[in-house]
């Protein structure tokens, strides 16, 4: 009688890359992620302390930069037929520590948008107008459903 290998048990990954090429245990939740992308509304998730979040939005970015490439044998694998890859921008606001006040929350943030945003082109300018509508000016100019 063959054995078969079993999987291992993740234990705080939240990289839902990380999880499948480690061949760690999945509940395949794919069918429900694909009716999420493809209703192409805006989501609020509210969930409590580690309750699957960051995996369940790395999941998203896994599909969405990287196509099925990562879901064989999933649900998804069968259902999405988006061939299209798209530039994402993910941001992670626990790298912002409000614990040293307003003035340097405020720099914090402007310093995570400048460097998540600059990887796909955009270019912040101090002696221009405000980083926010510079940003909302340069995301206007991009092709209709490139970013993520």
């Amino acid at each position: 009688m063959a054995s078969k290998a079993l999987l291992n048990l993740s234990l705080g990954t939240s990289s839902f890359r990380a999880l499948r090429q480690a061949r760690q245990i999945y509940v395949d939740k794919t069918q429900l992620i694909f009716d999420l992308a493809s209703q192409r509304r805006k989501y609020f998730l509210a969930r409590p302390r580690r309750f699957g979040k960051s995996l369940l939005i790395s999941t998203f970015e896994t599909l969405f930069k990287n196509g099925l490439e990562d879901f064989c044998g999933l649900a998804i694998e069968k259902l999405w037929k988006e061939e299209r890859t798209y530039s994402v921008v993910k941001f992670d606001f626990s790298e912002i520590k409000p614990l040293f006040g307003i003035t340097k929350f405020e720099k914090a943030l402007k310093d995570r948008l400048i460097d998540n945003f600059s990887g796909l082109g955009f270019s912040y300018d101090p002696n221009s107008t405000s980083l926010f509508s510079q940003l909302s000016k340069w995301l206007g100019e991009q092709p209709a459903n490139s970013l993520v």
